[in-house]
């Protein structure tokens, strides 16, 4: 006997959409999940080492009941004058309740390119879908801070 059921077809959500920026948050949220395992057992500062690939370093910012602020960036250090930049430098705010993660401000490497309001939809979705991409390349070169792959000292 050969059953065929019928399921309602539900639609992606499209980009540029407040339900597209949504999606976005969830997905980012079990990416980070996926990256960091607890994140309320995160220390206040780790650095994932990977063969290869750069240090990625995460601060925790601020953690109060329901959220956690973080910083997520890779730290490039210049010989030439013994300073340090921090590219990409994105603020993430973690929401345990709704189970959602959003980048609050990404800073960028030219100050005139700063976004004039990052309250705007499509700006919102760009950088939230970069922090999805970029999640994505971490886990996939195997960064974690949830291993020994880490060091616990400070930028």
């Amino acid at each position: 006997m050969h059953c065929v059921t019928r399921c309602a077809r539900i639609p992606q959500p499209k980009p540029n959409t407040f339900a597209g920026l949504m999606e976005m948050y969830e997905q980012n949220y079990i990416k980070l999940r996926k990256l960091c395992g607890d994140i309320n057992k995160l220390p206040e500062y780790k650095c994932s080492q990977v063969e290869d690939a750069l240090d990625l370093h995460i601060e925790v910012v601020e953690r109060t009941k329901y959220t956690t602020t973080l910083n997520l960036t890779y730290k490039f250090s210049q010989k030439a004058n013994n300073k340090s930049r921090f590219l990409p430098n994105l603020y993430i705010k973690v929401y345990f309740d709704a189970m959602q993660a959003e980048v609050l401000h990404r800073e960028v490497r030219n100050p005139s390119h700063q976004r004039r309001s990052i309250k705007q939809l499509g700006n919102k979705w760009r950088d939230n879908r970069f922090l999805f991409k970029w999640l994505s390349f971490c886990i996939a070169q195997g960064h974690s801070f949830k291993s020994e792959n880490y060091r616990a000292s400070p930028l």
